[in-house]
């Protein structure tokens, strides 16, 4: 605010003049002339006053990044061939192996068949061997702490598409994902990406077999995600959306050849093009044994996981397991938890039968070696029996 300037003016008075009287006494002495002489006060200058601006110094706040502290490790589950044909749901096929079952953070499974009921589709080609299973084994799944089942398989299509459409719906009406399956190809191909603890994990679905009917290049089966030479490109861009989106990337293939403990070489051919992609792991199934152990690159690999809870299991291929991947801030760790299958019905193994499994998968695994506890450890002295020609 400005300040009111006060302008003070000075006022002049007038005196009245009288008549000059003449002088009649004496004049004034000397002493009585005495002059004082006025005081004038010598003008004092006053040292101006400096003051001194003041600076503000500008004060600089140093942000020390802080580092997150580690992620928690996470445990993904993965069981082999799952169809309840012939009555398996009756005869409670989880029950002896819940804890097994719902200890990972994520459990998955390879849901082999159609889950639809009687009368709902027909088969759309002539198979020695159709899978139907009822809708509330489904419920079984969840109850024994299985998450997600996996599709693309060679008995997904065994009543055609009505059936599938059920399958879907029974699914999704549950606490349960889904991948590898759908009712065009966008939904088929899709990743399913979830978040596990602190991770994203991205889960691709594909079937390898069979893959005679694609010859011509036409798919005539679009409701199944196929890994078949025709559609690699299909599969190949899954692969690369799932790695995109997730920090951690497992690719499930259903292919080989059934009742060899050995892969196929186009099983192989195929794992190493994912594992060129940069996948963490590779998980297959179909050939009904449990094969072995390898390791590309920086990707672990089971061949084939075998059966399940499936109803024709006995004998090797009753022989079965659950395999682990360990996710942590340094790296993903394999562990085998050996499981026992009797016509479907899971059972945690004896100690001979435990021991038996264990030989049987280092048998045929290549560079990796599985200890009696179950860990998986790099052993590049180790070669399997199947000489592929590494």
């Amino acid at each position: 605010m400005a300040a009111a300037l006060a302008v003070v003016g000075a006022a002049c008075s007038g005196g009245t003049v009288e008549a000059v009287q003449e002088i009649t006494t004496a004049p004034p002495t000397t002493a009585e002339l005495t002059t004082v002489a006025p005081t004038i006060a010598a003008p004092t200058t006053a040292a101006p006053t400096t003051v001194a601006p003041t600076t503000t110094v500008p004060t600089t706040t140093t942000t020390v990044p802080t580092t997150p502290p580690p992620r928690q490790p996470v445990v993904l589950g993965f069981g082999g061939d799952t169809s309840f044909t012939n009555g398996l749901e009756q005869r409670d096929p989880f029950g002896e192996v819940i804890e097994l079952l719902s200890a990972p953070d994520l459990m998955v499974v390879n849901l082999e068949t159609a889950v639809a009921d009687q009368g709902v589709g027909r088969p759309p080609v002539d198979k020695r061997f159709l899978f139907r299973s009822p809708p509330a084994a489904l419920d079984l799944l969840v109850d024994a702490g299985v998450d997600v089942v996996a599709l693309a398989n060679n008995h997904t299509l065994d009543f055609g598409v009505p059936a599938l459409e059920q399958t879907l719906d029974e699914i999704d009406a549950r606490a349960l994902e889904r991948v590898g399956a759908g009712l065009d190809p966008a939904e088929a191909y899709e990743p399913l990406i979830v978040n596990v603890g602190e991770w994203t994990v991205g889960l691709v679905s594909f079937s390898r077999v069979p893959c005679d009917w694609s010859a011509s290049g036409e798919n005539v089966r679009p409701q199944v995600a196929w890994a078949c030479p025709p559609f690699q490109d299909l599969a190949e861009a899954a692969v690369q959306s799932a790695l995109d989106a997730a920090d951690v990337t497992v690719v499930m293939v259903h292919g080989g050849e059934e009742g060899v403990l050995c892969p196929s070489r186009f099983m192989v051919d195929l794992r190493r093009r994912w594992a060129e992609m940069g996948v963490d792991a590779v998980i297959d199934g179909h050939p009904h044994v449990l094969q072995g152990v390898t390791q590309f690159g920086q990707t672990l690999v089971a061949h084939s996981l075998g059966n399940f809870a499936f109803p024709s299991a006995r004998g090797i291929t009753g022989n079965s397991a659950i395999v682990q991947l360990t996710i942590t801030e340094d790296g993903t760790e394999l562990s085998v938890v050996p499981v026992r299958s009797n016509a479907g019905v899971l059972a945690v193994p004896s100690e001979a039968q435990r021991s038996e499994i264990l030989a049987q998968m280092n048998r045929v695994s290549d560079g990796l070696t599985i200890g009696d506890d179950g860990i998986v450890r790099a052993d590049d002295t180790v070669v399997s029996d199947c000489n592929l020609g590494e």
